[in-house]
């Protein structure tokens, strides 16, 4: 039996399972901030340089673990999410992780738990249940799908124009050079068939997802921190 081939089923249930976890139809967009605050996640979203997509970090094991994760709001919208998911299998999932900085996640890259990470996180955005059931059954032949049903699909999951396309091509309906010709401007497809480009602008936003005030106000209780450090804390991830 392929090796690939198995480990690409085993992020595939992964993926459903977490899902179904969250109670998120396979048709409806994940709902991330459920996903990190019931996973106990700490992310923050911040502008940071935009060589840098984000970054995850581990610390501890067993019921003193801390989850961490940074995504960069500079990227677009779509981007952002494709990121948090990826962080959110390294966190979750990767075994032996402590941490990691993002560049790229839509391709496959040299780095074995990177490739994995970015075949979870298209699962995760775009189950393949839910395509099927989205996708008219004409569509679903290979090198079938129009830009029309493309456009519907992402803006349904919430996910970018190359990052479906090339969860198609791992699912085998579109061939590589059907990927190349149906790429390209995706704002011009956006304006053409009447969608919002916010999908595919920066949010440029600062929020914090997570329980990050109440563990600091834990250590203040408990007199491992000082009030003082305790506001320091707070300024620092811009929480008054």
């Amino acid at each position: 039996m392929n090796w690939k081939a198995i480990n690409d089923q085993e992020l595939e249930n992964l993926a459903m399972q977490l899902r179904q976890e969250m109670q998120v139809p396979f048709t409806e967009p994940i709902i991330l901030e459920k996903v990190i605050r019931e996973k106990h996640i700490l992310a923050y979203f911040q502008p940071i340089s935009d060589q840098l997509s984000g970054m995850a970090i581990l610390v501890g094991q067993d019921a003193n673990t801390y989850r961490f994760m940074l995504v960069n709001t500079n990227h677009q919208f779509c981007k952002q999410r494709f990121t948090a998911c990826h962080e959110i299998y390294h966190l979750l999932y990767q075994k032996e992780f402590a941490s990691v900085m993002e560049k790229e996640h839509i391709t496959d890259t040299d780095d074995m738990e990177e490739t994995r990470a970015n075949h979870f996180a298209s699962a995760l955005l775009m189950p393949e249940i839910g395509l099927r059931m989205l996708t008219p059954i004409e569509q679903q032949r290979k090198d079938t799908i129009t830009m029309n049903t493309l456009m519907m699909l992402q803006y349904r999951f919430l996910c970018s124009h190359q990052a479906l396309l090339y969860r198609l091509l791992r699912l085998g309906w579109v061939s590589k050079s059907y990927l190349d010709k149906m790429n390209g401007d995706v704002i011009k497809h956006v304006e053409e068939f009447g969608y919002s480009p916010n999908l595919y602008r920066p949010t440029r936003k600062t929020e914090l997802w997570g329980d990050y005030n109440l563990l600091a106000r834990e250590l203040l209780d408990k007199g491992i921190i000082t009030a003082d450090k305790y506001k320091e804390y707070l300024s620092a991830m811009k929480i008054t």
